[in-house]
């Protein structure tokens, strides 16, 4: 068989174990993979919304897990709540209705369905493999790698579903993690055995450290020197809500925006996009620097919404003679624009916002932590608006609050 005929084999073997129906998607257990890696595990679905397999692997992969659930709630700031729900970074086997598929991926499931005599019907017939890299949209899984890895991990999982049909999953170590657990039970597949083979630690939180980014430019900061001074500009990059795709098979990315507003005027510096910029900060600089060489001007001062916006301008402003900090007051000008902004990305009718909301109410109240996160960003953001205006019964907007605090 073909590395995605196997995946879609072990697909519907899964739906027929049903583990869902066992563990939470918060009972986190771990299995070794041949790459070498520890692979965490997580399984969606029992509370019947979102069906999926959710497989974290390494360091790297659980942190994004950690990211997410202690991500501590609604910040405030729609592009700052937009970016922490795309630092996830793992790989699912999904079981979805064909309405959440890709037309492409509708036609091979029907393929694979219909060679291997598999009736499609009933709810979460579709399995779909989808990639989640941080900063980028969630796309299908390609490399072989990963279809091997996401296989391994079904495998496993099915395996798990046959031993929990007599064994309750605390008895073999499998409880809901919390922000202070430290290990996991650790499984390994040995032809067709789940074997336990010890424990794995499960890595902490990491925390955000940018390092600053040296200006190299002369000639750009050469000509910035010599414009006139005006203005205290308040600064921050910002992760744009729609993502950029320069090809069919490029997975989409969100990219970054440096936005300067002027705190008297609001006015806003003209600075394009840079793709990709955390892999190329010089480019974001240049931008930077052309901005003001096209308005004529420079600032008296710059202040920074927080340390990314700051490492990044940082050595530029300095020898440039700029000055240049991490504001921690009001910032009612970059605010300003930036609502205005995220209004422009996620403006709809507002009957059918209406309309959405009802239903997203009665569905987000069904869902776990992680399935929350596939709830459209406008919808969310409205909720919480409503919410603060005390529109919903009290009983409803206490359950409300408990389930968006913990998304």
């Amino acid at each position: 068989m073909m590395p995605k005929d196997k995946l879609y084999d072990a697909a519907f073997r899964y739906k027929k174990a049903g583990i869902w129906k066992k563990l939470w998607d918060n009972e986190v257990f771990a299995i070794k993979l041949t790459c070498g890696e520890i692979g965490y595990m997580s399984i969606m679905g029992k509370n019947g919304t979102y069906c999926a397999l959710g497989l974290y692997i390494g360091e790297a992969g659980f942190q994004g897990y950690r990211a997410l659930a202690n991500a501590g709630g609604y910040t405030g700031s729609p592009f700052r709540d937009h970016e922490m729900l795309l630092q996830q970074n793992c790989l699912q086997m999904a079981l979805e209705n064909k309405e959440y598929l890709m037309p492409e991926e509708v036609d091979e499931v029907r393929e694979y369905a219909k060679k291997n005599d598999i009736r499609l019907s009933g709810k979460n017939a579709f399995p779909q493999f989808i990639k989640y890299e941080p900063n980028c949209h969630p796309w299908k899984v390609r490399s072989k790698e990963d279809q091997q890895a996401l296989l391994e991990a079904t495998e496993a999982a099915i395996l798990m579903a046959d031993l929990l049909r007599t064994v309750d999953p605390k008895e073999i170590g499998i409880m809901e993690i919390m922000p202070d657990t430290k290990e996991v039970p650790l499984f390994e597949v040995k032809g067709d055995q789940l074997i336990q083979a010890g424990i794995a630690p499960l890595p902490g939180d990491k925390e955000d450290t940018y390092e600053y980014v040296p200006a190299t430019n002369e000639i750009a900061m050469a000509h910035v020197k010599k414009l006139p001074r005006k203005g205290i500009w308040e600064s921050e990059l910002i992760r744009m809500m729609e993502p950029v795709q320069n090809h069919p098979e490029e997975t989409p990315y969100y990219p970054l925006l440096l936005l300067v507003v002027e705190n008297k005027s609001y006015y806003v510096l003209p600075i394009p996009m840079v793709m990709y910029a955390e892999k190329n900060p010089q480019e974001m600089l240049q931008a930077f620097a052309e901005g003001w060489k096209n308005q004529k001007v420079y600032p008296k001062e710059i202040r920074c919404r927080d340390e990314r916006t700051y490492a990044l301008l940082k050595d530029f402003c300095e020898k440039t003679n700029v000055k240049v900090s991490v504001y921690h007051g009001e910032m009612a000008a970059l605010d300003d624009v930036e609502y205005e902004l995220s209004d422009q990305m996620t403006d709809q009718d507002e009957e059918e916002m209406l309309d959405e909301i009802a239903m997203a109410v009665d569905a987000l109240l069904q869902m776990s932590p992680s399935e929350l996160k596939m709830m459209p960003e406008p919808l969310i953001e409205q909720l919480k608006l409503m919410l603060a205006q005390g529109i919903f019964p009290d009983d409803i907007a206490a359950e409300l609050k408990k389930k968006l605090s913990r998304r």
